[in-house]
């Protein structure tokens, strides 16, 4: 069986010297955010033609329409409010950020720190990375600071991960990508090519920027090609697994069954993308993101 991370009671017990901040785009699940006390802050999304409609389901009405939202970081005030109340109980604050590559979310967490009376008790840390490895991340930074790590150490250890951590996508189709921005016009052609042909493009984050990142020529299958990634993966290292689905939760599930029971490899969490990431790469999307252990 997979070594399960846990969330142990004493993890609530007391206060530590590092309050975590991270923005919702690690889609981590409430279960996590609560019993680790993490502070999320939210990239906002505006998506007029779906708010008339309240009541229909997010990717029904983009695949019957072909709308798409747009979307704004948050603002340095909604850093500044966080930091304040953190700083109530914590002696410093550490922030792990969405890409700076893709978002101004870490220029906004930069504003906010230099409004604060005393900035040095804040320190920000450029993920480089979405969704599920910024997840895992953050998970990995909670666990540091119930160890007692001071923040250079913990610091010291998310950019050793970051390096190695990976993200792996499928998307349906890249409509709603290069839509709003997200990748280039002639990646989104290379991507309806070799579909076309039968192979299955890998979505990723390379330097801190979505795009192809990889190809599986074997399979259209997104959830045997996603688990041939991971288990190349885990040959190499002990690894820790996030995944994020839109709307195909059979599916995500279906991936975490796979590899807890083949490859004895723990799943952190499995959950539903916010909004503005689902709007982002549009329905159908299934997304996984590793981290070495």
């Amino acid at each position: 069986m997979a070594t399960k991370i846990g969330l142990p009671s004493q993890i609530l017990q007391g206060k530590t010297s590092v309050g975590l901040i991270v923005d919702d785009i690690s889609s981590l699940p409430e279960k996590i955010i609560e019993n680790f006390q993490i502070e999320i802050v939210k990239v906002k999304l505006f998506f007029p033609e779906w708010e008339k409609f309240p009541e229909k389901n997010l990717y029904q009405f983009m695949r019957e329409t072909g709308a798409h939202p747009k979307t704004s970081a948050p603002s340095p005030g909604d850093y500044l409010k966080v930091y304040k109340k953190l700083l109530e109980n914590y002696e410093k604050i550490l922030v792990i950020t969405l890409t700076s590559r893709l978002s101004a979310t870490y220029s906004s967490a930069r504003q906010a720190k230099e409004l604060m009376p005393d900035p040095s008790k804040i320190e920000i840390f450029d993920s480089l990375l979405a969704s599920a490895p910024e997840g895992l991340l953050a998970i990995r930074a909670t666990q540091l600071i119930r160890e007692g790590k001071s923040l250079e150490e913990i610091l010291k250890a998310l950019e050793d991960l970051r390096a190695k951590a990976k993200l792996f996508g499928f998307l349906e189709t890249t409509y709603w990508v290069e839509k709003i921005g997200r990748m280039s016009h002639w990646q989104a052609t290379a991507f309806k090519f070799l579909k076309g042909l039968g192979v299955l493009p890998i979505i990723g984050i390379k330097n801190g920027k979505v795009g192809l990142t990889g190809f599986n020529f074997w399979t259209k299958d997104s959830l045997k090609a996603i688990f041939h990634q991971i288990k190349y993966g885990a040959k190499k290292n002990k690894i820790l697994v996030g995944i994020n689905y839109t709307d195909n939760i059979e599916l995500a599930f279906k991936l975490k069954e796979k590899i807890e029971k083949e490859l004895k490899t723990e799943v952190a969490f499995i959950s539903s993308v916010p909004p503005i990431v689902g709007a982002n790469s549009g329905p159908g999307t299934l997304l996984a993101g590793t981290i070495p252990v």
